[in-house]
């Protein structure tokens, strides 16, 4: 992504995607690009994401923002670490991106889910995908990307599995992976209602550190 100056308010822009993100924003600031926005860049997606800020309910309330996420930051640090083995979960290999695309792109198709399958093979260097195979069929699975403006840190960004043993073992694996790459910490933004994925973060480790809210407006 591009990041740019808007009315002095910091943006990223993807133009071939028609998509824009803006972090931690606060109701002053939308309220008074709101305009600027919509004249430079109608039709757009725009995501509006916040971490441990005063959400603008004003402003987004008026733009007609709708709510996507409301996540609990968790986080692990290797000292904290509660590793998880099992032979069950393995790294994805790319000849089978397609196997994990079609179950990935089933249960979080666009544009809810910005990463589409297109877009994380596009990315393939910047993600660790772990999966759990039965009978032939992934079952379950866990992204989580290693390149971020923070390169001390990992963020896994979803944790699809059917049981509770499964979901840790994912958690585990990536968390593992992320240590052995040179990570010193691993975030994890786990759903208020995703108790299933809570409990599965805090017995690896993890613990609560903060919160995530994301909200999208579809079409400028």
């Amino acid at each position: 992504m591009q990041r740019i100056q808007l009315n002095g308010v910091e943006v990223n822009i993807e133009a071939s995607e028609n998509y824009i993100q803006i972090n931690d924003i606060s109701d002053e600031n939308l309220t008074r690009i709101w305009s600027d926005i919509k004249a430079q860049y109608p039709g757009y997606e725009l995501a509006l994401c916040f971490r441990d800020v005063p959400v603008p309910t004003n402003a987004l309330l008026a733009i007609g923002a709708e709510i996507l996420d409301d996540c609990l930051a968790m986080r692990v640090w290797q000292d904290s670490y509660k590793p998880c083995n099992s032979l069950d979960v393995v790294p994805l290999e790319k000849a089978d991106f397609a196997e994990f695309a079609a179950l990935h792109d089933k249960l979080h198709p666009a544009p809810v889910m910005y990463w589409t399958s297109q877009r994380l093979l596009n990315a393939w260097d910047k993600w660790r995908i772990f999966v759990v195979w039965d009978g032939g069929k992934i079952i379950g699975y866990t992204m989580m990307l290693i390149a971020l403006r923070d390169e001390a840190q990992g963020e896994i960004f979803v944790v699809e599995a059917e049981s509770q043993d499964h979901c840790k073992a994912l958690i585990s694996a990536a968390t593992g992976c992320a240590f052995a790459i040179g990570k010193s910490e691993v975030l994890f933004m786990v759903d208020r209602d995703g108790h299933h994925e809570y409990e599965a973060t805090e017995a690896v480790g993890f613990r609560k550190t903060g919160f995530y809210m994301g909200y999208a407006v579809w079409k400028v």
